[in-house]
């Protein structure tokens, strides 16, 4: 990624409001031709990204690039960042997984490198920015950028972690679809705090998105697991923790 930063980016209003009032939104994305380019560049990368070696209930594959942006008039400064501390969740978000430090690949210079695809994907950072509720100007944020597939065979289908209903300890993220091929089940589930539920869909579309403040909401991911008739089954998702500075979850 290059070091013109800058992305100009008009604020969604009804992204915001969906986030003061319940902590969740799911809005159509706003898609021009670089982030087009670049969503689809993503799920072809996603066949190439490691095997998570952390998780053994089913067969996952994720990366991990990390950015750092500032909120500026006009729009947000997004610029990538050498840092490398591992990737660590506490345990009372993750009680399978949480405590232990855990160390993803970057994409490839090669995907990242790219002009059109940089350009896809600051716009797709700056975008989701600029309507957080934090988000005045000054503001910073270090925003984690993950390429997560789950794969499904019969009999061994793919869950998160941990499964069911849970945070993830993170500030606000975002999800987008990139592929869904030979899928059943795969469904997202959304309630407040009182775990009543909000909202619950199947993503389908290349781009389709949703975001929710994780000290507001509890989510959860269906397994995936194949169609009958079906040998393989594959989602894909890109996804950011976009996590403002000074912040830190509760402990």
């Amino acid at each position: 990624m290059n070091q013109d930063s800058f992305i100009p980016v008009e604020m969604n209003a009804r992204s915001r409001n969906d986030l003061v009032e319940r902590g969740f939104s799911r809005q159509p994305l706003r898609v021009d031709v670089e982030i087009a380019r670049t969503l689809e560049a993503l799920s072809h990368a996603a066949w190439s990204v490691p095997r998570d070696k952390y998780y053994a209930g089913g067969d996952r594959y994720r990366s991990l690039n990390r950015l750092r942006a500032e909120i500026v008039e006009g729009g947000a400064k997004v610029w990538p960042t050498d840092e490398s501390a591992p990737y660590v969740q506490l345990e009372k978000y993750n009680t399978t997984l949480g405590g232990q430090p855990r160390e993803y690949a970057p994409l490839p210079q090669a995907i990242t490198g790219d002009t059109n695809i940089d350009i896809g994907i600051r716009k797709l950072i700056a975008y989701h920015l600029r309507y957080l509720p934090l988000s005045k100007v000054g503001t910073k944020y270090l925003v984690n950028l993950h390429v997560i597939r789950f794969t499904a065979t019969p009999g061994r289908p793919c869950d998160t972690s941990p499964p069911g209903l849970h945070k993830d300890g993170e500030k606000y993220i975002a999800t987008h679809l990139l592929s869904r091929c030979g899928v059943q089940g795969g469904e997202v589930i959304i309630t407040d705090n009182d775990k009543c539920e909000i909202d619950r869909f199947t993503m389908r579309e290349l781009g389709e998105c949703y975001i929710f403040d994780d000290e507001r909401i509890w989510h959860m991911l269906t397994p995936v697991a194949v169609l009958e008739g079906n040998e393989y089954a594959y989602r894909d998702t890109l996804a950011f923790d976009m996590l403002p500075e000074g912040w830190e979850p509760r402990k």
